[in-house]
């Protein structure tokens, strides 16, 4: 199956070494930044066509979309031009099926997707929603994508902003949390490497116990924090320093900002 890739930046990439590590497909891609795209190529070898303009992609079974929101409409003059009925996968935050649909015209058949930078390491997660003239198997060939970085699920449209908060910008919320306390054990004495290797590994052993274990994180909390313990104490101060507010205003700016984008703002 041949695959044109739009915008080959950090999540474009990603994509396209897993594609390519796959072996079944027929890689081409469009990335206009030459540092990128020579770089890209370096990597890539002959096993992928890399060009500068969209209009140098030839015709494609699937095209996905990795391009900044703001890029659509440049974009979408070109996917217009598509002769046949084609499925489009788009990673863009906010923008619905519904206007991929109709900036793109007649021809494709909407897939959304929210990946997260964990693809990296096969650790992803990955959520798809189907827009109004997607067929089932359009669905299996983009969880079959996105499989090859780690975990897939399916939701409604209307939960995907709220998605793109949690899980798409979560890496970056949960990197800066890390940040902060191994910045604390550092000024406590502890050595900053050793600190943030620490603070590393406890949040990746962490995920893994919620997740292999199918405990809730209340769970966690509290087989941990023996009474007068430690852990207690800590997690007194951070009730108190408001933690649950701070949470819920950065998510909630996540979501209103995924919002602005599909309004084009």
């Amino acid at each position: 199956m041949k695959l044109a890739m739009i915008g080959a930046g950090r999540m474009g990439g990603t994509i396209l070494r897993m594609l390519k590590g796959a072996g079944s497909w027929s890689l081409e891609a469009c990335e206009p930044d030459s540092n990128g795209r020579k770089a890209l190529g370096k990597e890539m070898g002959k096993g992928v066509k890399l060009v500068e303009k969209v209009e140098e992609l030839g015709e494609a079974e699937v095209i996905l979309l990795a391009v900044k929101p703001a890029m659509l409409e440049k974009v979408a003059e070109w996917l217009r031009t598509r002769k046949d009925s084609y499925l489009l996968i788009s990673i863009l935050a906010g923008v619905t099926t519904e206007r991929l649909a109709k900036e793109a015209g007649g021809q494709a058949r909407v897939v959304r997707a929210m990946p997260n930078q964990a693809l990296r390491v096969g650790e992803g997660v990955t959520a798809l929603c189907a827009g109004s003239g997607a067929k089932k198997e359009d669905l299996e060939v983009a969880r079959k994508i996105f499989a090859l970085g780690g975990t897939v699920l399916e939701i409604g449209e209307e939960q995907m902003d709220v998605v793109t908060a949690l899980s798409g910008s979560g890496p970056a919320f949960m990197a800066k949390w890390m940040e902060e306390l191994e910045k604390a054990a550092a000024r406590a004495g502890l050595d900053a490497k050793v600190a943030g290797d620490l603070a590393a590994r406890t949040m990746l052993g962490t995920g893994a116990l919620l997740v292999r274990e199918g405990i809730t994180p209340g769970e966690l909390c509290a087989a941990v924090a023996s009474p007068g313990g430690t852990t207690e104490a800590g997690l007194k101060v951070m009730q108190a320093g408001g933690m649950e507010v701070l949470a819920e205003k950065a998510m909630s700016a996540a979501v209103n900002r995924a919002k602005e984008l599909a309004r084009g703002g």
